[in-house]
């Protein structure tokens, strides 16, 4: 993970600073690193040259390695003292920096609020194998490979041996993930989140040393991107220029519609949660709204009921019947119980939807069918779809499409489940979604931003965390 506390410590040394008194080694050495960290960004992201603009870079000894700060305006923090023995190369120092700013734009520092070592592990692994992908040269691909293990778990933060003209990849499970975290596959966080559960061999403590970046409790206030209004502008602007090869964050315009799947795994705490927000947002505290349907009432009518078979008899044995029993149809009204779903499928929501998909599914009778799942574009999931993890997705995010949706379906009542990281609504859209008045309750994952609902007038449920215990 990429995140460090947000007052730096006393022996921070800082760059850019500027005294009447000549400047002492440390400070040298704080504004020489931060030179040579803006030189060494590949000219092939010439944008991240932009989002380094708006970082203070610092070197310190409060990290191990790197890491990006929590704050008004977020830094970038380096140990000298690694970069000394790791980074003794340009290229090194560009995959240092480059996998802390992935952590923070693939949505990493939003998963979870206290990052599990599984979560650290498998989110490294991710990173250091897009970049390896995005610079295949051994120059840039040795500084993985050099933190990596020979064998075990510990070798998928790196690219397998002979990567990538004649790859060595292990047997079994091992080797499958691996071989899908560098082609074209590619692997998930659930991927890799099953790999471990699959396997005999826990994740030992001892290999924390190979993970890069800050790996301590996360603070409160979370997410350096929407502590910093100006740099969360920028990494969108970034992300959404990536092609989508696989997939990465959610704030992006995404690619052309494709089915995704994802196994669906229980999880009690998100399950009771997602059951309580249906029903708050069903019923709410008036009832919820009211559907017609047809009532049947027994009563007497003169007219003959071949189901009263006592007047039957009555008739057959010659007397006329007076009465007739039968029963009469009319409409009735009665509350709904359902409402209409819209869930967040983009990438960044890939390490939740194995709940989320099991939750909905669980919680089934209170959905208004079919449920909608949502990137930049809004498209049907049906009872079948849901049960077999099928969805549609563009990869990218825009809360536009279900604002444009509400509008035109006219729904009266209905559930967002998403982590936030979505775009504006543009302003005559928004004004049609106010006149339109639907009553709208957001399911928003822990730890996640939830100022778009603050705008939109919509109340917010949090989700359960994703490493409470589901059992």
């Amino acid at each position: 993970m990429t995140h460090a506390a947000a007052s730096p410590p006393a022996h921070l040394l800082r760059t850019g600073q500027h005294d009447d008194a000549a400047p002492s080694i440390a400070t040298l050495e704080g504004r020489l690193l931060a030179d040579r960290v803006r030189q060494c960004v590949p000219l092939r992201h010439p944008a991240f040259g932009k989002l380094l603009q708006l970082l203070s870079i610092e070197a310190t000894d409060a990290v191990p390695t790197a890491a990006v700060t929590v704050g008004a305006r977020s830094r970038l923090l380096i140990n000298p003292a690694f970069v000394a023995e790791r980074c003794r190369t340009d290229a090194h120092l560009s995959m240092l920096v480059m996998h802390e700013l992935y952590h923070v734009l693939l949505g990493h520092t939003r998963m979870y609020r206290r990052p599990t070592l599984a979560a650290n592990w498998a989110f490294d692994c991710i990173v250091n194998a897009q970049l390896c992908r995005l610079h295949p040269n051994v120059e840039f691909t040795s500084f993985f490979s050099a933190g990596a293990a020979p064998e075990g778990l510990w070798s998928l933060i790196g690219p397998p041996a002979g990567w990538p003209a004649s790859p060595r990849y292990a047997s079994g499970a091992l080797g499958d993930v691996h071989r899908r975290l560098y082609d074209d596959a590619g692997a998930t966080t659930a991927d890799l989140f099953a790999l471990l559960d699959g396997v005999a061999v826990a994740l030992d403590a001892d290999g924390t040393g190979r993970l890069l970046g800050n790996h301590a409790e996360e603070p409160e206030d979370g997410d350096p991107l929407h502590a910093d209004p100006e740099l969360l502008a920028e990494a969108r602007r970034i992300v959404a220029r990536w092609p989508m090869v696989e997939r990465r964050g959610g704030a992006d315009d995404g690619a052309s519609p494709a089915w995704e799947r994802s196994d669906l795994r229980r999880h009690r705490a998100a399950r009771r949660a997602v059951r309580e927000l249906l029903r708050a947002a069903a019923f709410g505290t008036d009832g919820g709204p009211w559907v017609r349907h047809s009532v049947e009432t027994e009563a007497f009518t003169p007219l003959p009921q071949a189901g009263d078979r006592r007047a039957q008899l009555q008739r057959a044995m010659g007397a006329e019947p007076l009465w007739w029993q039968g029963v009469l149809h009319q409409e009735g009204r009665q509350t709904a119980g359902q409402v209409t779903v819209y869930l967040d499928v983009s990438g960044s929501m890939a390490a939740w939807l194995p709940v989320l998909l099991d939750a909905l599914t669980e919680s089934a009778a209170l959905v208004r069918w079919p449920l909608f799942g949502f990137s930049t574009e809004v498209h049907p999931v049906t009872r079948a779809d849901l049960a077999a993890g099928q969805f549609r997705s563009t990869g990218g995010t825009h809360i536009a499409c279900v604002a444009r949706h509400l509008v035109e379906s006219r729904a009266s009542r209905a559930v967002v489940i998403t982590d936030g990281d979505v775009q504006e609504i543009p302003s005559a859209l928004a004004e049609k979604l106010r006149r339109a008045r639907p009553r709208v309750r957001v399911g928003l994952l822990d730890g996640c931003d939830g100022s778009f609902c603050a705008r939109l007038g919509w109340p917010v449920a949090r989700m359960p965390a994703l490493d409470k215990a589901s059992a």
